[in-house]
């Protein structure tokens, strides 16, 4: 695991720092933050100062400890997760993840578990682990991290020290991503990515700008001449949930172009697409195709056995009604 700083944690590292050097750093640390942000990579930073040998409030890289953090070896740092993207976070790991806190450290230290998308476990997850938190070992920190604490149980994040780091504005994030691409990078691209810099890098070095401008391409098509249904449907599909969270922000940008606004315009740089899509559906059917996109998009998440293209197909036929 990679364990990194990046300069919009700087702040929160150093207040970090001030608890590790007074040891009142507390058992359990919550970090909230939006993915692509690199929060991972910030609590491994703190699990290996946690478990360094030499250095307190930070790792000093060389000592065994530190070596075998960097090797993904260390016996003494366990790292919860789900099975695969998009899964809950299961009780069977969050009970394995338990019955670490209480074992005896194998290098005589700390003991460090991080607990990856805590806002997927399921009731059951989070109230194994809810016991452990209310009555922690001794020498035993969790990380917990997450989106959103408002899918977390209330008691397991009452139980935590919580912690929501700033992201830089986004002229900043634009030039940090254009500085790593060598390349201009359109600032739409920054805001459909939530702000979160390793995010948007990532959408432009997957290739998700051309998927991205092809889907909308064919929605604005589809919206004004009620043709190429299957073309836009396929589309959708293989783009799976980010297709979905771009025509979620696409249909929320056009209902404020329709009453006049240009305040957090999403696709900033597509106001030609934004002003056809006014123009063929009315604001009334935006309305309401939004909030059955946003039913559609839980649904989907909730059963992902559930024929997506045949759902999807039927949300589009929407618009022609």
């Amino acid at each position: 695991m990679q364990a990194n700083l990046y300069p919009w944690h700087q702040e929160l590292w150093q207040n970090w720092q001030h608890l590790l050097g007074q040891d009142r750093l507390h058992h359990a640390v919550l970090l909230s933050a939006p993915k692509g942000s690199g929060k991972l990579a910030l609590a491994a930073t703190l699990a290996k100062t946690i478990l360094c040998k030499n250095g307190v409030t930070e790792p000093c890289g060389v000592c065994h400890s530190c070596q075998l953090f960097d090797a993904d070896t260390h016996p003494d740092f366990h790292w919860l997760k789900p099975e695969a993207e998009g899964k809950q976070l299961g009780v069977d790991a969050v009970r394995a993840g338990n019955k670490y806190a209480w074992e005896t450290s194998q290098l005589g230290g700390e003991r460090v578990i991080l607990v990856q998308n805590a806002d997927s476990m399921g009731e059951a997850a989070a109230n194994a682990l809810l016991k452990t938190l209310e009555e922690p070992p001794a020498s035993c920190h969790f990380i917990l991290l997450c989106e959103s604490m408002d899918s977390m149980l209330p008691t397991v994040v009452s139980r935590c020290n919580k912690w929501k780091p700033k992201l830089p504005e986004e002229a900043v994030v634009k030039r940090w991503v254009e500085s790593g691409l060598f390349d201009s990078v359109p600032l739409q691209v920054i805001r459909i990515n939530r702000g979160a810099p390793l995010a948007a890098k990532a959408f432009i070095e997957n290739g998700n700008v051309g998927k991205h401008e092809a889907l909308l391409s064919a929605f604005v098509s589809f919206v004004s001449t009620q043709q190429g249904l299957f073309t836009l449907t396929d589309l959708l599909a293989k783009a799976q949930r980010d297709g979905l969270n771009w025509l979620s922000f696409l249909l929320l940008d056009v209902m404020k172009t329709q009453q006049g606004s240009q305040e957090a315009i999403v696709h900033c740089d597509s106001t030609a697409q934004l002003n056809a899509i006014s123009k063929a559906v009315n604001p009334s059917k935006i309305t309401s195709q939004l909030m059955a996109l946003n039913k559609l998009k839980a649904e989907l998440a909730r059963h992902t056995g559930l024929n997506s293209e045949l759902l999807l197909s039927r949300w589009l036929s929407g618009f022609n009604e």
